[in-house]
């Protein structure tokens, strides 16, 4: 029996690449460094090397080292006494995978059933690998959401009313969006009915360890300095 010949073929992008060989612009990681860059500007004055060491869990060499690499490719500076900051260039990088990241969120809450709390990582590894054409047939398919499961704006640059928990009078507030993401966090959140949307009075504080009293429902808690710092609200 003569020998077939052999037709099929492994499309373009399933072809095994060499490490110099991206499909991408960057890589995932210069891409999450982008990313937790940006994050990092909304929380503190100045980032440093040490701030992003602690966020992406490495040695404060290899955020040393990342550092200079986003320098030379235009996504970032670092200025003596100013901290790094993500340059106009950076910036867009990183607005465009925030997008992408609370889009696939809510994608995989709305249309996939997963948890609230569970979907941060899986965000994060896909946001590297989609389109953004993907990403905006995801949009579409949800109706155009305006925050990702956690509250956080869909769009980075939308207005944002809210303030830390910590900052917070005493009274009734609502829940708007949540800064931490790690599923623990959320999860704790979720124990005592703090999600974005819900509604709860802040009764008062310590004034020397800082702790806050809540009235959620009819039962009344104590949060420490991570929720309040992460946990932001409005007054209700």
């Amino acid at each position: 029996m003569p020998k077939q010949e052999l037709t099929l073929r492994v499309p373009a992008s399933c072809r095994p690449r060499s490490e110099d060989q991206k499909q991408r612009a960057f890589s995932e990681s210069v891409e999450e460094y982008v990313e937790g860059i940006f994050r990092l500007q909304k929380e503190v004055d100045s980032v440093s090397t040490g701030e992003i060491a602690t966020y992406m869990q490495v040695s404060a060499g290899s955020a040393s080292t990342m550092v200079k690499k986003l320098a030379e490719m235009g996504l970032a500076e670092h200025s003596p006494y100013q901290g790094i900051r993500l340059t106009e260039f950076g910036e867009k990088v990183a607005k465009q995978l925030t997008r992408a990241h609370r889009i696939l969120e809510r994608f995989l809450v709305d249309e996939l059933d997963l948890p609230w709390d569970d979907v941060h990582e899986l965000a994060c590894k896909l946001e590297h690998y989609l389109s953004e054409d993907v990403i905006d047939k995801m949009d579409t398919k949800l109706g155009h959401p305006t925050t990702c499961p956690h509250g956080n704006p869909v769009d980075p640059d939308a207005p944002d009313p809210s303030f830390r928990l910590q900052a917070a009078p005493v009274g009734k507030l609502k829940v708007f969006r949540i800064s931490d993401e790690r599923v623990e966090f959320l999860r704790r959140l979720d124990d005592l009915g703090l999600r974005p949307g819900s509604e709860f009075e802040a009764t008062g504080s310590t004034p020397v360890d800082k702790l806050i009293h809540l009235k959620i429902g009819d039962q009344t808690h104590t949060v420490g300095h991570e929720i309040a710092r992460h946990l932001w609200v409005v007054l209700a």
